[in-house]
């Protein structure tokens, strides 16, 4: 049994996509995929979603980019935010947000899940 609902991943990795798909459906979500900033931007102005897993690395306005689309319409509210890096992640935290999850991208999909479950 999970969460539920949507998840929004950000990756433009497939095979990384793929394992964060995974890991949503252990949870029972339905996952949409964005392989860029823009594009991610655009599904998080039609759709709601329980949860978002961002990769700091895409291209076109990069996961940054998406983490401040979502500041400037939702505050610091990251609840249901995952930012992956393969950057040290204190230092990715400190540049976005103390409040964000932030994950190392080597994450299993197991690991993933069980962030996403704190979603």
């Amino acid at each position: 049994m999970g969460l539920g609902g949507k998840l929004l991943i950000v990756e433009d990795n497939p095979l990384i996509a793929a394992a964060i798909e995974q890991a949503g459906e252990r949870l029972n979500m339905r996952a949409d995929v964005a392989t860029d900033g823009w594009e991610a931007i655009e599904k998080l102005r039609t759709e709601e979603y329980a949860a978002i897993v961002i990769d700091t690395d895409v291209p076109c306005h990069s996961g940054y980019g998406v983490i401040t689309y979502l500041r400037q319409e939702n505050g610091d509210g990251f609840e249901n935010v995952v930012l992956m890096t393969s950057s040290e992640p204190d230092s990715v935290r400190h540049r976005t947000s103390e409040n964000l999850r932030v994950i190392e991208k080597t994450e299993t999909v197991d690991d993933i899940a069980a962030v996403l479950r704190r979603s």
